[in-house]
């Protein structure tokens, strides 16, 4: 089992399925709570590297990542870089990341590498983000491990909860195994149309255990967060006044609600005012 130590609070974004804004969420609620002041920390454990090219990161330029410091050849203090943002911090990650499952997957306890790379960073950061690859392979796994909390991005659909079975399967083991802390924040639904209330319309298709795990913020359809990755930096950065920006500010607010860090009423406007304030210094 692994052993508590004082740190920020740990999210994995996670889904093991692509297309449903896992990254899009990572980026831009990290770069939510950084401009809310908060110490952020995200770490790309994606091969694609999404995440690090949507803060901004030439991978060209690295010369160390995530897949060093899994190896063991640099510590994770030492792979953290600098974004547009100053209270937020990035690990970053490369294609060559894609090597850990065949180098790693099979040494002892190699679920708990990344996990134990985070807990030597200590309380550097209040919150640390895990971006995971669209799969239930070794380095999701890895991330779920090494996290306190899931947020699991799901496309706005009536069917859309049918698919966790797989991975709430997977997180089950990974309680039992490796991880009896792990807890689901919340689902976030994404592209939604019209300003979807969230849970409306999944009455009577078995997901009544999982209405009092759905987020109230839901991420609106929104053609600017689509292609958000030729933005090369966050929403918020690009067009505050977006609705995806709006989104993702929201959503900071009530995931710090659910830890109790703010006491604030979630979607207030004073909550918006506070974030207009920040960039405009």
């Amino acid at each position: 089992m692994l052993k508590t130590v004082l740190m920020g609070h740990i999210i994995c974004i996670t889904s093991q399925k692509g297309g449903t804004g896992k990254t899009t969420t990572s980026v831009n609620l990290a770069a939510s709570l950084a401009l809310l002041e908060k110490r952020t920390l995200v770490v790309d454990c994606d091969p694609q590297g999404n995440a690090t090219t949507g803060l901004g990161i030439n991978k060209k330029s690295l010369s160390n990542d995530l897949y060093q410091a899994m190896l063991g050849k640099v510590s994770a203090k030492d792979i953290i870089i600098d974004t547009g943002l100053e209270f937020l911090k990035i690990i970053p990650s490369r294609f060559n990341l894609i090597r850990a499952e065949t180098r790693l997957a099979l040494k002892p306890d190699s679920q708990k590498i990344l996990r134990s790379l985070i807990e030597n960073l200590g309380d550097a950061f209040e919150y640390i983000i895990l971006d995971s690859p669209p799969s239930l392979g070794f380095l999701s796994k890895s991330a779920i491990v090494a996290a306190e909390w899931l947020i699991i991005p799901l496309q706005y659909q009536i069917y859309a909860l049918e698919g966790l079975g797989q991975l709430l399967y997977v997180v089950q083991g990974i309680q039992k195994k490796w991880n009896a802390d792990l807890k689901i924040a919340g689902i976030l639904f994404t592209m939604c149309d019209n300003n979807s209330s969230a849970g409306t319309g999944f009455a009577g298709n078995g997901s009544d255990s999982f209405k009092n795990k759905i987020f109230s913020t839901t991420i609106p359809w929104d053609k600017l967060l689509r292609f958000s990755s030729d933005l090369v930096k966050p929403l918020a950065l690009h067009d505050i006044m977006s609705k995806g920006a709006k989104a993702y500010l929201d959503l900071a607010f009530e995931v710090m609600n659910l830890f109790g860090n703010e006491k604030a009423n979630h979607g207030h406007q004073d909550h918006r005012s506070k974030f207009f304030n920040i960039q405009d210094r």
